[in-house]
């Protein structure tokens, strides 16, 4: 078995990110004899459980940014030095640059794989340490794109998406009122836009509640501005959730207002248990998850006439399309596709790196 090492900065433990290391660990753990899978986690994890039955390591946590990288690099130099992997999987620019000076101090012989979350457009991102990687994993067309940009060739780019559980529940609709969504990280402009939704919905008209559903720095500027705009009688605030899906007993629709993503996992698993997807159109992900008409609706970024407008056809009793059909939209994203895609795209690196070779 090859082993393939997975290298994350300090995470907290409840991020999308996590879910999907996680998931696509348990993967090759279970489901696949060609790959060892472990994690290795440069400043550790506020939370752990997301790390149970994994094969997994860390180093301490170095709260100065300005300082850290160089204890992070010997740390990490250490590992890979101890582990001797097979494949090495980065998911930040930083941690591929690191890899890249490992190698030339002859600590290994492995390709470095690109694993970004987000796009690359995101603020105070050194896209251009992407270079020092073999090959590169896009979660996204969009992403795929960006990497393309960068000057990195069609083939050394491999767009995989993100894994998605298939579920044999529905989330009924509501027949009495219409029920909004939004599940995520709060912040009020920043990635998340929570202040456009909350913008859009001022201005609808009829029976609506917002269910809200995650936490973040803005709860309370959030909750604040609700109130300013006279309608926080209708939202839920239900705070951070272990699985948020379990209180989500009936749905019109989700909305997710982001200026950027890497992928918006939560449109897939909303449209995964058959709800209706409101979503801006930003770089990168919602485009390749949204099929206006079939499983939601896309707008650009930051038009809240036009998020209003699409709010309001809601409410008013737009008729909404078939819930088993929206839910097979999703078929290239479901574990057992995605799983081959996954291994196809490793197997092919191992390959060409060992012809390079």
């Amino acid at each position: 078995m090859k082993k393939v090492i997975f290298v994350i900065w300090h995470v907290s433990g409840k991020g999308g990110t996590e879910t999907v290391l996680r998931t696509v660990t348990q993967l090759l753990q279970q489901k696949c004899d060609q790959y060892q899978p472990q994690i290795y986690v440069l400043g550790g994890t506020e939370d752990k459980t997301w790390l149970d039955n994994i094969k997994s390591d860390s180093s301490p946590f170095i709260k100065n940014k300005f300082v850290r990288a160089v204890p992070y690099f010997f740390w990490l130099s250490s590992y890979i030095k101890r582990e001797k992997p097979d494949i090495v999987v980065g998911l930040s620019p930083m941690i591929c640059q690191m890899l890249h000076f490992i190698k030339k101090m002859n600590i290994g012989n492995f390709p470095i794989i690109s694993w970004m979350h987000f796009s690359l457009n995101a603020n105070h991102m050194k896209k251009e340490w992407l270079l020092k990687a073999n090959h590169h994993f896009a979660i996204s067309t969009g992403i795929k794109d960006q990497l393309e940009k960068l000057g990195i060739s069609d083939s050394k780019i491999h767009t995989i998406y993100n894994p998605v559980q298939r579920i044999n529940e529905t989330v009924p609709r509501p027949s009495e009122e219409t029920v909004f969504l939004y599940i995520g990280r709060i912040t009020f402009e920043g990635q998340k836009r929570l202040k456009d939704l909350l913008s859009a919905l001022a201005m609808i008209k009829g029976r609506w509640r917002l269910e809200v559903i995650g936490d973040g720095e803005d709860i309370s500027l959030c909750k604040h501005y609700a109130e300013q705009l006279s309608i926080n009688q209708q939202i839920i605030w239900h705070g951070w959730q272990q699985d948020p899906w379990l209180i989500v007993s009936e749905a019109t629709a989700l909305v997710l207002t982001s200026s950027y993503e890497g992928f918006g996992m939560v449109l897939a698993e909303a449209i995964s248990r058959g709800i209706y997807c409101v979503s801006s159109d930003c770089e990168v992900g919602p485009n390749d998850i949204i099929e206006p008409g079939i499983n939601g609706i896309l707008y650009d970024v930051g038009e809240l006439n036009v998020l209003q407008r699409i709010l309001q056809d809601i409410v008013n009793g737009k008729a909404l399309p078939e819930q088993e059909r929206m839910k097979k939209t999703l078929e290239r994203f479901y574990l057992e596709n995605y799983k081959d895609n996954f291994i196809s795209a490793l197997n092919t690196v191992v390959n060409s790196y060992r012809y390079q070779n």
